[in-house]
């Protein structure tokens, strides 16, 4: 998980990170800067509501990420179960039988006579696999919450310190309207990079996802029910 959570932070600070702090130096200046003679004082701007936070795209709209395919298969390969590996060694070795259905059972009566599994321990492993894969995406969008809090979170604290400025200054309104703009965009950017590595994950996690679904289909027909 520590990759996909690398991700996210750089996303952030990248994102995020230019405007995150105000210029002190320079509210200073604008602050004892003389008003301009003859010159009306500009009225106070009324707080305006932040930029509505468009939803996530759905999982088809973006490419599955090969780092984020490989760091799931990885997490998916921990699994305790080496029925579901086995199979695989064997079903791979079987590569020159043309008929799918004809290596699938050939590799399962390989895996009962050479490691004493059938195909019921072969979906069992596969169910272990599905299980882990499922904590994965669990504990990425977790992780994807609590980035959301922290930093667009804060920025947006930020964008709230910089309004009530306006309001109490009205010589650095146009200095300070500004630099509201510019962190509204920051905001916006640093929720779109969020938004789009959480809609590549979803992609890759379907990519995983059905590539074991496709095994466990297969080994179905041969699997003995529980009862």
């Amino acid at each position: 998980m520590s990759g996909f959570l690398d991700k996210l932070k750089d996303v952030g600070k990248d994102a995020l990170g230019t405007f995150v702090e105000f210029d002190e130096e320079a509210e200073a200046a604008a602050a004892h800067a003389p008003a301009r003679p003859g010159a009306p004082a500009p009225a106070a701007a009324a707080p305006s509501a932040p930029a509505p936070v468009a939803a996530p795209p759905m999982a088809g709209s973006a490419a599955p990420d090969p780092e984020f395919v490989a760091q799931l298969n990885s997490a998916v390969d921990a699994s305790k179960n080496a029925a579901y590996g086995q199979f695989r060694t064997l079903f791979g070795a079987l590569a020159a039988v043309g008929d799918e259905t004809q290596r699938t059972q050939l590799a399962l009566a390989a895996a009962q006579a050479s490691h004493g599994i059938g195909a019921g321990q072969v979906s069992e492993a596969i169910d272990d696999r599905l299980r882990l894969l499922a904590e994965e995406r669990a504990a990425f969008e977790n992780a994807v919450k609590l980035e959301v809090e922290q930093s667009v979170g804060g920025t947006m604290a930020e964008v709230d310190k910089a309004r009530a400025e306006i309001a109490r200054k009205q010589e650095e309104i146009r200095a300070l309207e500004a630099r509201a703009a510019e962190l509204e965009a920051s905001v916006r950017e640093a929720r779109a990079a969020l938004d789009s590595n959480s809609a590549r994950f979803q992609a890759s996690y379907q990519v995983v996802e059905a590539g074991l679904a496709a095994e466990r289909a297969r080994i179905a027909p041969f699997a003995t029910p529980k009862l």
